[in-house]
This record gives C-alpha cells, structure tokens and sequence, in this order.
C-alpha cells in the first residue's frame, strides 16, 4: 500500500536561501521532516506530484510520497497531516505542510 500525503508547498526565494527558478513541474528530492532534524530515521527521496503550477507568491499544492515507498524501513509514520518538512537539494528548496493523507 502507498501512502500518499496532501501538501501545501512554499518555494523559497533565492535571497531565502532557495532556487532562483520555480520548480513547475513533479519533481523527487531528499525531505527532512521537523520532527526529526537529526535524521533518526535517515534521509529519504520524495516525489512530489504539483497540482498546478506554483502562484505568483511561490504557493502550490500537491501530492508526496516517498520515492522507495514499498521499503520496510521507509518512516511512514512521519506522513502525518500537520506534519512540516523541508525540501532540499544542496539547499532548502521548498517548506510543506502535510494537509491530508491517502492510502493506495
């Protein structure tokens, strides 16, 4: 089974620390929940499916899931709505929040 978690994403601006391009299309990188900033359960890719393309104010919703999602080790349990998380790549790209969550 999938887990699937409905989020609202805000993309940072590059003087934030973020990318100087938005991102408009689905997308995986590493995530890094709030709850766990020590990585006690490691570091995981996602794949983030947006709905549509970010808004003028670099706001966007859409669809997470964990790239390597049939794993046993994958941290399903920090798929929780009102759950937030970072986004990176060599930087931090995008904060979320989880809204909702789908199973499949």
């Amino acid at each position: 089974m999938k887990k699937i978690a409905g989020v609202s994403l805000y993309f940072l601006t590059e003087a934030e620390g973020g990318q100087k391009g938005l991102i408009t299309e689905d997308f995986s990188t590493p995530v890094v929940f709030d709850v766990d900033q020590d990585l006690r359960f490691g570091l995981w890719s996602v794949v983030v499916k947006l709905h549509c393309k970010p808004s003028e104010l670099r706001q966007a919703q859409g669809e997470l899931y964990y790239l390597f999602h049939d794993s046993t080790e994958v941290p399903h349990h920090l798929l929780e709505p009102g759950n937030t998380f970072s986004l990176k790549t060599n930087r931090t790209i995008a904060k979320g929040r989880i809204e909702s969550i789908i199973e499949k």
